[in-house]
């Protein structure tokens, strides 16, 4: 059985705090990296669908949280919108490793995963349930251990459980608050509850663990958030449509020099036609990037709406820059004792089909993982 716990926000130096004592030990006994490197954007949804795919934002298509698509009118993609990430037309070019293991005769179970409430080619995880935001660390665990139970006969070769805590309490209360330090002492508690339970089913010992993170995050203070709306006040065809760390507008007929000009006078961004977005952060062919991206400076957002609370904890900034790193940790089986180098999170996906005997996708990664974890055996096919 492999599997995938994805705990968002979870920073890769949060490890160090001494606040997941499990964690900790799984990572001595097992495979750690350095840093795992999210994509561009580093927004929850497009780098959690990279984890399963293997492939960067710009060829799943999954660009950011919330999005538009000139083929998919009248409505537009919101991470918190049911109708919009069940409906199947926004993950057209998006292959998860469940749709590919349920193809190929091995079932899987998916407690919260960013693209497994759609009928993706029509195929969905054996198991899977719609998002549920509040329940806690310890309710998912009793709940994804209860399906096990209840498959114990033919369980799952695939299992993923998602945390939402500690991103929630990094925005919420910034990355170095007393409040992120207890979201993930309640996930690593969660998961010693988890691991007993798989051991009470007699499944614990052939677990791999992939324990992996999207992002991470920094701060950003209420005195450094830009307002779009005054940003291009001049401009009033201009949409908005991504904000924050990373953020992108439509020009609405505006004229395209003319809005590059007024964005440079703020100098903690960095803006780009999306023709001229560095091939390092993708480039801008996809039909969904907006007609200009900014990139900001660590400790800088841009908002387009007036907030009554501050925002002090941000992702979305450059994925070189370390405080986006998140967590990479291998243990079980086959899993040798080593630390890793710092790799991209388009490496997991192969690691994963490897570890399940299937056969991967079309992916942006490099084998690089395989090759660290399994040395100069035959990579897969």
């Amino acid at each position: 059985m492999v599997v995938l716990v994805g705990i968002d926000g979870f920073r890769a130096d949060y490890l160090a705090r001494g606040y997941s004592p499990l964690l900790s030990r799984m990572a001595s006994e097992g495979s750690i990296s350095q840093g795992l490197v999210p994509s561009f954007p580093t927004y929850t949804f497009p780098n959690h669908v990279t984890l399963v795919t293997g492939r960067k934002p710009q060829n799943h298509g999954i660009l950011n949280n919330a999005m538009s698509d000139p083929t998919i009118p009248g409505q537009r993609f919101r991470l918190a919108d049911r109708n919009a990430v069940t409906n199947p037309a926004w993950w057209t070019e998006s292959l998860p490793i469940w749709v590919s293991a349920e193809k190929q005769g091995i079932r899987t179970a998916t407690l919260f995963w960013p693209g497994s409430e759609a009928a993706i080619q029509g195929v969905q995880p054996s198991r899977w349930l719609y998002y549920q935001h509040d329940l806690s660390p310890q309710e998912r665990v009793k709940l994804l251990l209860s399906w096990l139970k209840e498959d114990r006969r033919q369980p799952p070769a695939f299992v993923t459980i998602y945390f939402s805590q500690v991103d929630s309490a990094g925005h919420a209360a910034g990355p170095d608050s007393e409040r992120v330090n207890q979201s993930i002492r309640e996930v690593d508690q969660a998961l010693i509850v988890f691991r007993l339970g798989l051991e009470e089913l007699g499944l614990l010992q052939r677990a791999v663990f992939v324990v992996v993170s999207d992002h991470g995050m920094s701060l950003v203070p209420g005195d450094q958030i830009i307002s779009a709306s005054q940003l291009l006040k001049g401009f009033p065809g201009v949409r908005w449509e991504w904000t924050g760390a990373t953020s992108g507008l439509s020009l609405g007929g505006e004229s395209e020099a003319e809005v590059l000009r007024a964005l440079s006078a703020q100098k903690e961004l960095t803006c780009w036609p999306k023709r001229d977005i560095p091939a390092r952060l993708g480039g801008g062919a996809h039909r969904r990037i907006p007609d200009v991206v900014c990139l900001a400076q660590r400790g800088w957002s841009v908002s387009d709406r007036l907030l009554n609370f501050p925002i002090p904890g941000q992702h979305g900034f450059d994925p070189e820059d370390p405080e986006m790193h998140g967590l990479l940790l291998l243990h079980g089986p086959g899993m040798p004792r080593r630390t890793l180098p710092t790799l991209s999170n388009t490496e997991v996906y192969g690691l994963l089909c490897r570890l399940l005997g299937i056969r991967p996708e079309v992916n942006d990664g490099e084998g690089t993982l395989e090759r660290l974890i399994f040395g100069s055996r035959t990579l897969s096919p």
